[in-house]
C-alpha cells in the first residue's frame, strides 16, 4: 500500500514494522491490500488442498484469505518482523488452532522449510524490501514443488512515471523498485520459467507469475 504522508519515523515502519507504530502499519496493510490482493489472486487457479507460503505476511489478513481458498490444505506465513508474526498470529488464531495456518519468524533469503514443499508462494507488497532479490528467488524456487508457481503482487511500479511522481515517499519508506523486465530477468536467473506479467488498466497495480520447471 502506498502510505499516506506521515513523519519519517512512521514511514520507516513499512520496511520492518515494530512496536505500536508497527501495529498501526499492520492494520493499514490489512485494510489497504484487500482490493489489491483480491485482484492478483484471481490470476491463480487454486486447489483446496494447496500448501501455500505467504512471504512477508505482515498483518496476516492475506493469510486469512488464502486459507479460505486452500481450506483442505495449509497456509504458512513468514515475516522478518517478530512483532508482525505476533500480530498475524492474533489475526489468525482460530485457523492456527485448527492447524490450517502456521506463522513463523524468518527471512525470505533463508526460508525455514524443506525443498519441494509448497504448491504456491505469494509475496504481496513485499519484494521492495528484500535485500537480495536473486537469493530470495532462489530460495523460493527451492521450496516450491516442480510445476508450481510464485505470485508477486505489487501496488507500486517502476515505469518511468510512478517512481518519479512518488520519489520522496519511496525514499522515506526505503522502497527499492525494479521494472517488470528487471524482475523477470532475475526470475529467469533463479531458474523460473513461463514468467508472465500483468498490469491493471489505468493503474500502477502489477503482478509477476512465475513457474518452477
Amino acid at each position: 500500500m502506498k502510505p499516506e504522508k506521515r513523519d519519517k519515523s512512521f514511514l520507516e515502519q513499512f520496511r520492518c514494522p515494530t512496536g505500536s507504530q508497527g501495529r498501526t502499519v499492520a492494520g493499514l496493510m490489512n485494510k489497504g491490500h484487500r482490493a489489491l490482493s483480491s485482484w492478483g489472486l484471481k490470476k491463480v487457479r487454486f486447489d483446496s488442498s494447496f500448501m501455500i507460503l505467504d512471504v512477508g505476511c505482515g498483518g496476516g489478513k492475506n493469510i486469512n484469505r488464502l486459507a479460505s481458498l486452500a481450506f483442505q490444505g495449509k497456509v504458512f506465513g513468514i515475516d522478518y518482523s517478530k512483532d508482525m508474526v505476533k500480530y498475524s498470529r492474533e489475526m489468525n488464531r482460530q485457523l492456527i488452532n485448527q492447524n490450517q495456518v502456521e506463522i513463523v519468524n524468518g527471512s525470505v533469503e533463508k526460508i525455514c522449510f524443506p525443498d519441494n514443499f509448497f504448491d504456491l508462494v505469494t509475496a504481496i507488497e513485499t519484494y521492495y524490501f528484500w535485500s537480495n532479490l536473486l537469493k530470495a528467488s532462489q530460495e523460493i524456487i527451492r521450496v516450491l514443488k516442480p510445476g508450481r508457481s510464485l505470485l508477486i503482487i505489487n501496488e507500486m511500479i517502476k515505469d518511468g512515471v510512478f517512481e518519479v511522481e512518488n520519489a520522496e515517499i519511496i525514499a522515506k519508506t526505503h522502497v527499492h523498485l525494479l521494472t517488470l523486465n528487471d524482475i523477470k530477468s532475475v526470475m529467469h536467473s533463479a531458474g523460473f520459467v513461463n514468467i508472465r506479467t500483468f498490469i491493471k488498466s489505468n493503474s500502477p497495480w502489477n503482478l509477476i507469475l512465475a513457474q518452477k520447471p
